[in-house]
């Protein structure tokens, strides 16, 4: 299987499950926003059994793109939980520029 198989349903379920098994973590959320998501692209390539390469490619894809692994994360979110989570998200759209700013150049 290879990192395109994230269309492939079996890995969408297993990931958006592993994120909504437990009550949404607006920290995890936050680190997501900031592209920290190796711990996502090694739980896929566990999942989808990727090559080393394989799952490099999904965690720069993902860290460049962090709106993609959310929507994946939030396939199988009831309807609440997604509107609460895309809302957060949104928020910390606004308010990365003012972050970035203060880290320095």
């Amino acid at each position: 299987m290879t990192a395109s198989a994230l269309t492939d349903a079996k890995l969408v379920r297993a990931l958006s499950d592993e994120f909504l098994s437990r009550r949404v973590d607006y920290n995890a959320l936050e680190r997501l926003h900031h592209g920290d998501v190796a711990d996502w692209a090694a739980a896929a390539s566990r999942f989808a059994a990727l090559s080393d390469e394989e799952e490099r490619h999904l965690a720069l894809r993902w860290r460049d793109n962090p709106r993609e692994l959310l929507d994946i994360l939030l396939a199988r979110a009831d309807e609440v939980t997604a509107r609460r989570c895309r809302t957060a998200w949104v928020s910390l759209d606004r308010f990365a520029p003012f972050v970035r700013a203060s880290n320095g150049p």
